[in-house]
């Protein structure tokens, strides 16, 4: 069986071929457009020169209809040609992830919160984080969904629902790479449907409706009476009267037109690419109970539900031409901003309850293929158990998922009770802090629903905490020692508030001086010991090993390393007990200072 990256390789080549003939395609039909419309324009010119005006006539009215076929066809060659495009861009993108270069993806980094219990120490988001590493949505709407799994644990019921969607999933990587290629064809990079759900559940603006469905059936048919009574030799006054008339009434409704462009400004962009994602999911056959509830919230009796969305994104985006001079023509003659408006209030009326409902579950869909993406890349991981036991995590062959597979050293490890805390002793650059992120980070991806980076993976359902990289901050003349007091109050004013705690402290009080930090240090530990949370605590003092104590609440366990050949080698193992290496004497030497 090829790995996923041979695969990815396999797809990017056989997509650059497909680019290249559909390339050359596309250019013999763009020759083909301009031969047609030139032809047209040469009869034209020749068949008014000699007064012909049934040819002249008959050519202005098959030219529309075939330049329109013509255009047609060539705007599917281009579509598909940018759909190979982007299935490349899949393939070379999961490539990049495989190598761990993360530097050209969304770094998700407005989702960025310094008081989050861990977003900011694990690397959720930011350069070279979890987010860029499963991003791969194409809505809005679905960066934000993802957002919000990565900042919140979700109950247990949820998380082996998605374990089984993301399974499915996963082994679909043609529909899974179709589906997300047809959302780049529309990439949101901002929010395109707030407004248009605000102008959906507004009140109609268009009044006397049925008024104006009888003046649309009679006005249009007046107009074009009166371009006919004019072709045939009649006065041009009727036709200007026809025309007259249709502005007092466009008057009428011209500002329902600007308030429903002023809302729905762009958005028949971000529809088009709700309308294809739908599609893709009603076409597909699932078995997963959530990929079943989901599919079902498009599944009408009389209607598709991406079969409106289009219907919509066509109202909308003929809205969006009334700027165009066409349109306006075309307005005065035959009301086309009573006609859509008409149609914008029916589908209001009847898919208003829907629209929601219809672009959540498109977001979950394409979080859903995120993590199926994220599995398929990744089938040396695996899928965690989530136990209703409390305060228990199991680890066997933990790695970073952030860190390139053949770099990665991987632990075990085991943890189980309340209260009961790890002390992490070590020497510089051992691995202690990279320990800590890593039993973090594959608990925010257990507990979302994910694969993670381990041989095997147990935990309960936790609330990650962390305090590692607590900073000064100068605007608010807040020390960095003051500052990790603050997060620590944050942690224990958390503890009982929610899920049980999973606290990750690393070099706690580092901002003070050697006695204060022991003891307040010492002191943090023993209350820990005694609340509804476990955790890590990380530190150089080794006499905070002294705490370990007979009902082991409380044990230790290091990093080492060794000086061989006046080199310090790390081998990043975790080992029972405290830590019996040092290096910063070696490593002030190799920096220039002198130790005496």
């Amino acid at each position: 069986m090829n790995s996923p990256n041979a695969i990815f390789k396999k797809n990017v080549k056989r997509q650059a071929e497909i680019v290249t003939g559909l390339k050359k395609k596309y250019v013999f039909w763009s020759g083909i457009r301009v031969t047609v419309f030139l032809l047209f324009i040469i009869c034209v010119i020749y068949f008014a020169n000699a007064r012909n005006t049934e040819v002249v006539v008959g050519l202005g009215l098959i030219f529309p209809v075939l330049f329109g076929l013509l255009i047609k066809y060539h705007n599917k060659i281009a579509f598909n040609r940018d759909h190979a495009e982007n299935l490349k861009a899949i393939n070379q993108q999961e490539t990049l992830r495989l190598q761990g270069n993360l530097k050209s993806f969304d770094a998700g980094s407005e989702y960025i919160d310094p008081l989050h219990p861990y977003s900011i120490d694990l690397d959720i988001f930011g350069s070279h984080s979890l987010f860029q590493l499963l991003n791969r949505t194409t809505t809005f709407g679905a960066k934000t969904q993802l957002s919000e799994w990565l900042l919140n644990p979700a109950e247990k019921q949820i998380i082996e629902a998605r374990q089984v969607a993301v399974k499915e999933l996963t082994p679909k990587i043609d529909w899974r790479q179709d589906f997300q290629a047809h959302g780049m064809h529309f990439i949101q990079e901002e929010n395109k449907t707030s407004a248009l759900l605000k102008w959906l559940n507004q009140e109609d603006v268009v009044k006397n409706k049925s008024l104006y469905r009888l003046l649309m059936c009679i006005m249009p048919a007046v107009s074009v009476g009166c371009i006919v009574l004019w072709i045939l030799g009649f006065s041009f006054y009727f036709l200007l009267g026809a025309v007259v008339a249709n502005s007092i009434i466009l008057k009428n409704v011209l500002l329902a037109a600007k308030d429903t462009t002023t809302y729905t400004r762009k958005s028949s962009v971000a529809l088009k690419a709700y309308s294809y994602l739908i599609k893709k999911v009603e076409n597909e056959t699932f078995s997963a109970p959530l990929l079943l509830e989901l599919k079902n919230q498009f599944d009408h009796d009389h209607f598709k539900a991406s079969a409106e969305i289009k219907k919509l994104q066509q109202i909308l985006f003929s809205l969006e031409s009334r700027a165009n001079l066409f349109y306006q023509i075309l307005n005065a003659l035959l009301l086309l901003d009573v006609f859509w408006l008409l149609k914008a209030s029916a589908w209001k009326q009847k898919n208003k309850k829907y629209a929601k409902k219809w672009f959540d579950t498109i977001h979950q869909f394409e979080v859903l293929n995120s993590l199926a993406g994220f599995s398929y890349a990744n089938p040396g991981y695996t899928m965690p158990v989530i136990i209703d036991e409390t305060y228990r995590l199991n680890g066997m062959a933990m790695g970073h998922p952030l860190i390139r597979s053949k770099d990665r050293v991987v632990n075990d490890f085991s943890m189980t009770g309340k209260g009961k805390v790890i002390i992490i002793t070590g020497s510089n650059m051992s691995g202690k802090s990279t320990f800590l992120r890593t039993a973090g980070i594959n608990v925010v991806l257990a507990l979302m629903g994910a694969p993670v980076c381990a041989g095997s993976f147990t935990t309960s359902v936790l609330q990650v905490f962390t305090s590692m990289r607590t900073q000064d901050n100068l605007e608010e003349s807040v020390s960095s020692f003051y500052a990790e007091l603050k997060r620590l109050k944050q942690l224990l004013e958390m503890i009982g508030t929610t899920h049980p705690i999973l606290f990750m402290l690393d070099e706690i009080l580092k901002g003070t001086n050697s006695h204060d930090r022991h003891n307040g240090a010492a002191s943090l530990i023993r209350q820990l010991a005694e609340t509804d949370s476990f955790g890590f605590v990380s530190t150089h003092d080794l006499a905070l090993g002294a705490l370990s104590d007979d009902a082991n609440r409380i044990e230790n366990y290091s990093f080492n390393s060794q000086i061989i050949d006046d080199e310090i080698i790390f081998d990043y193992k975790l080992h029972p007990g405290l830590c019996k290496s040092f290096n910063a004497s070696k490593l002030m030497e190799k920096m220039g200072i002198k130790i005496e």
